[in-house]
């Protein structure tokens, strides 16, 4: 069998079947590895295309050994040719064959459970409700069987509602989906556990009604938990999330700004500004949370500076990085790394240079002001910096070099530059670097180059 196996690897397939896998079945029938080689027989006509015999390979492994790990295994390759073929039939059969009649072994278990899966989510696009619960039964109990249930049924319900001529299908599937969901709800609500499981239970049926497009459902089912269960962060940030996922970012800082943890409300109305694009609202929020946040003032001065950044502000954000720099000496080089990268974005290059020079991160503070040089068409400084990295840095030497190739050819330095390109091949031949030099002098100079430092001029 292994032998058989051997000559699978080296694609001599029918040699494997014929001279192996057969001879196996032929001479030790009763063996563990004839078992096995049938199932190989059906899993090699399946690799080579053979796909008729590969099907009736498989069957007959399933009818000769219906209880062993093999037959699972024919019967997931078969779900596989089915799918290829788009034999809906088949593939449906064969799933309630592993969901409901296979015994489930540490083996088996996990195909079991995809086909349950996979059987769940047809039934439920089928709007066969009651059978996608049954294939889900056969895995998961009680409420990781709700879980699973509400899991697979969004796909379906926003598929079908999401298009007109299937939305009284969809709207027809989420209201029984949120009807069986409330026969699950505990009625016993006594402990803090028992009160969050009926609560959970409330939020799948309100993520149904989203799913399905129903916004005046999904808001009063809140209500009704907020009646049954009171008020507290977790709720109101569900809501506020739906509330920003829809546009509606004033309802949603009306949420936030109900928060308990004040930090966190303040944090979710700055977000909903920023989203807007209002960005001193945005600030104003944050500022908040630097009064309150009396551990963490430093923390919410970055976001800050990060908020005005991000828009391009960079002379706001870069004096808040040098107010941190000042009142935050154990973050030096955090605040340094800041402001020079927010110069170099702002493309203020000499100003970058002059703070990368104050950072100790070499090679990357190295690399950057490097660029910054090459922009200013500071190209010998620019050059110099790479080889103090190649010195410094030997394994960022192959990038550096690369670069001083590029340096060379902005600085109208063609000779200089090829020979630069021409050193990474023959210098680093395994490197990707090689491989970009390589093909640059092939197309900009059209000049070959073996890989290993030979050439030949086109």
């Amino acid at each position: 069998m292994k032998w058989s196996l051997c000559q699978r690897e080296l694609r001599k397939l029918n040699t494997a079947i014929k001279e192996g896998f057969q001879s196996v079945l032929d001479y030790w029938p009763e063996s563990p590895e004839a078992t096995a080689s049938m199932y190989f027989i059906g899993q090699t006509y399946k690799n080579m295309g053979e796909i008729r015999r590969a099907k009736k390979a498989y069957k007959e492994v399933i009818a000769t050994y219906p209880k062993h790990v093999v037959a699972v295994y024919s019967i997931n390759d078969l779900i596989a040719i089915a799918t290829t073929q788009k034999d809906t039939k088949t593939r449906v059969d064969l799933w309630k064959t592993l969901a409901f009649d296979i015994k489930r072994s540490r083996e088996t278990a996990s195909i079991c459970r995809d086909a349950s899966k996979n059987l769940a989510s047809f039934q439920f696009y089928s709007v066969a409700f009651d059978e996608g619960v049954k294939a889900l039964e056969t895995t998961w109990k009680e409420q990781s069987l709700t879980s699973q249930v509400v899991a697979h049924l969004h796909s379906p319900v926003r598929a079908l509602c999401g298009d007109q001529k299937q939305q009284a299908r969809g709207l027809r599937l989420a209201d029984r989906g949120v009807a069986w969901v409330r026969q699950q709800v505990p009625s016993e609500r006594v402990t803090d556990e028992q009160k969050a499981i009926a609560r959970q239970h409330f939020y799948w049926i309100a993520d149904l009604y989203q799913s399905s497009g129903r916004d005046k459902k999904f808001e009063a089912t809140y209500a009704e938990i907020q009646k049954a269960f009171g008020t507290d962060d977790d709720l109101l940030g569900r809501l506020a999330g739906f509330y920003r996922g829809k546009g509606r970012y004033v309802d949603a800082r009306a949420c936030y700004s109900r928060f308990e943890n004040r930090i966190n409300g303040n944090s979710g109305i700055a977000e909903t500004y920023y989203a807007e694009k209002k960005i001193e609202p945005c600030v104003l929020a944050y500022r908040r949370n630097v009064a309150l946040d009396t551990k963490n003032p430093n923390q919410w001065h970055s976001t800050i500076a990060g908020t005005y950044r991000n828009v391009g502000q960079y002379d706001k954000a870069i004096a808040i990085y040098q107010e941190l720099l000042k009142a935050d000496l154990e973050n030096t080089q955090t605040w340094l790394w800041n402001i020079a990268t927010a110069y170099r974005d702002w493309r203020k290059d000499k100003e970058a240079i002059g703070f990368f020079r104050q950072c100790t991160n070499f090679p990357s503070n190295y690399s950057e002001m490097a660029m910054c040089h090459r922009r200013l068409k500071q190209f010998k400084e620019a050059v110099t910096l790479y080889n103090q990295i190649i010195g410094g840095a030997p394994g960022s030497a192959p990038w550096a070099l690369l670069q001083i190739g590029y340096t060379r050819e902005s600085a109208g330095q063609k000779e200089q530059a090829i020979k630069t390109f021409q050193q990474v091949c023959k210098r680093f031949p395994k490197k990707g670097e090689a491989s970009r030099a390589h093909a640059h002098l092939q197309t900009k100079y059209k000049i070959s180059v073996t890989l290993g430092g030979a050439k030949k001029d086109n």
